[in-house]
C-alpha cells in the first residue's frame, strides 16, 4: 500500500467515523427527547443515569464522545480545536458540543494525514507517551471513543429509550455510504 493511500485510509477510518457516529448520538438524544417528554421524564435524570454506580454518567459519557476525536484531529489541523467535553452541564450545552465536534472533523482533510501520519502523537491521559498516528488510532482513540459512544447508547437503552441498532449504525444508503 503507498503511503498516500496508509494515509488516506487512516482518515478514512477516523474522521469520518467519529463524524457519522456523533450524528448518529445526535439522532438518538432527539429520539430521547421525545421519550422523556412523552413520559413525563426530567431528561437530567437521563443524564445522570449510568450503568453501574462506579461507571461514568451519561452526560460524562457523550462530552468524552466529543473529546476523543477533537483530541486526535487536532493533531492534522491548523485550526484551533474547539474545548468540548469539559464543562458541559445539560443537554442544549452537550448538543452544542456534537455539533461543534461534527463542524470541526469536517475540516480536517486527508491531506493533512499525509503530511504528519509519521509523528508521534501524546497521549491525553499521558502526554509523555507519543504514538504513531496509526496506532494512536487503533489502540487509543478509536476503541476509547466507541466504548464511550456504546456506553451511551446502552444507558439510553437501560433508561428505556426505545433505540435500535439502526440508530447507532445511522443511515445506510448509497450516498452515506460513499
Amino acid at each position: 500500500m503507498s503511503n498516500e493511500s496508509y494515509a488516506e485510509a487512516l482518515y478514512a477510518l477516523t474522521i469520518p467515523v467519529f463524524s457519522g457516529s456523533l450524528q448518529n448520538l445526535g439522532r438518538i438524544i432527539v429520539k430521547a427527547e421525545n421519550y422523556a417528554e412523552q413520559n413525563r421524564i426530567e431528561f437530567e435524570t437521563l443524564l445522570s443515569a449510568r450503568l453501574h454506580p462506579n461507571m461514568f454518567t451519561l452526560l460524562q459519557q457523550i462530552q468524552y464522545a466529543c473529546f476523543l476525536p477533537v483530541d486526535f484531529a487536532r493533531h492534522f489541523s491548523e485550526e484551533e480545536a474547539p474545548r468540548v467535553g469539559y464543562d458541559e452541564t445539560n443537554l442544549g450545552e452537550l448538543k452544542s458540543s456534537i455539533g461543534q465536534t461534527v463542524k470541526y472533523l469536517q475540516t480536517i482533510k486527508a491531506s493533512r494525514f499525509r503530511e504528519r501520519e509519521h509523528e508521534m502523537l501524546p497521549v491525553f491521559f499521558d502526554p509523555k507517551l507519543g504514538l504513531p498516528a496509526d496506532t494512536h488510532a487503533a489502540r487509543i482513540t478509536v476503541p476509547d471513543f466507541f466504548f464511550h459512544v456504546t456506553t451511551a447508547y446502552c444507558i439510553f437503552r437501560h433508561e428505556g429509550v426505545p433505540l435500535e441498532k439502526s440508530d447507532f449504525l445511522g443511515p445506510h444508503d448509497a450516498q452515506t455510504l460513499k
